[in-house]
């Protein structure tokens, strides 16, 4: 009632905006100060209370990430097989592997390509942690340059990373046909014989939640700008399992993956209705639509 009194006065106005004079002239109810009490103690109860179920399912879900990152960093450097004999790596961010992989600097085994599209109209890419995906202009959120035939072609299957951000940035291969920004970095398997996208592309990502490629970057952190220069990309080591290894990694967590990922959902969608039912609760008391005598 007292917000629809508010816009009775500004159906007219373009910009919303309320002044003393807009409320003035509005009323509210007033209980009797005993039901106010009430109202406030049953209120403050009710609303700890789904307050500290929230914050239970938020803590949940930092678990849920922190073991989905566990899970992987594990997968890719030690592999699947807890009974598998190890050996020492020449990987400083790597103890042991096992003893049958190898390992290899990426230049072996992927390539960096930067090919221009020299022409507009094509799909504008963006990087994000939630996928590669076309830029959505009608936000006008993020960058805009005022011509993009200077951008560079990606296409499906190809990985693009964000190298000029770690903290922020991303890694991912695209499912789109486009362009992205020059300063990104493109590159594709050598030799799909021997290294499996997946299981790389798990590998990468592990590098960026883990702060692995801090150790080869510039930068300063606390400025938010580490780097990862291209010379630095091409001697990163990494292990290099063989080939259905790499796949059967890969395709285990795919699996476990799908499933942290809709566990953490079913928490965040509980937590979304909490919070409508926080809002129901309190409209309800506070319009006198529940009785808060017995609170």
């Amino acid at each position: 009632m007292w917000r629809w009194q508010i816009r009775r006065d500004l159906i007219d106005v373009k910009v919303f905006h309320v002044n003393q004079g807009n409320l003035h002239e509005t009323y509210v109810t007033v209980p009797p100060c005993d039901v106010q009490r009430r109202i406030v103690s049953y209120l403050d109860e009710r609303c700890a209370a789904i307050d500290d179920d929230v914050k239970k399912r938020q803590k949940v879900i930092e678990r849920l990430k922190e073991y989905k990152k566990s899970l992987i960093a594990h997968a890719v450097t030690k592999g699947l097989d807890p009974t598998a004999e190890m050996k020492d790596s020449d990987i400083k961010w790597v103890d042991q592997i096992p003893s049958n992989w190898q390992t290899s600097k990426l230049k072996a085994l992927f390539q960096i390509t930067k090919r221009i599209a020299g022409v507009e109209g094509l799909t504008v890419l963006s990087i994000t942690q939630d996928g590669i995906r076309p830029k959505d202009f009608s936000t006008g959120k993020g960058q805009f340059a005022e011509t993009y035939s200077h951008y560079q072609l990606v296409h499906p299957g190809d990985f693009a990373m964000n190298h000029m951000d770690l903290l922020t940035g991303w890694v991912d291969i695209s499912r789109y046909e486009g362009v992205t920004s020059p300063d990104y970095r493109v590159f594709s398997a050598r030799d799909l014989a021997v290294s499996n996208p997946s299981y790389y592309l798990y590998l990468f990502q592990m590098c960026y939640l883990n702060r692995v490629f801090f150790g080869s970057a510039n930068g300063v952190a606390d400025k938010g700008r580490m780097r990862l220069q291209t010379n630095a990309f091409n001697n990163f080591v990494v292990p290099l399992p063989p080939l259905e290894e790499q796949k059967r990694i890969a395709a285990y967590l795919d699996e476990r993956c799908v499933a942290i990922d809709e566990a953490i959902s079913r928490q965040e969608q509980l937590i979304e209705k909490l919070g409508e039912y926080r809002k129901s609760v309190i409209h309800h008391a506070v319009t006198g639509k529940i009785d808060c005598t017995e609170a």
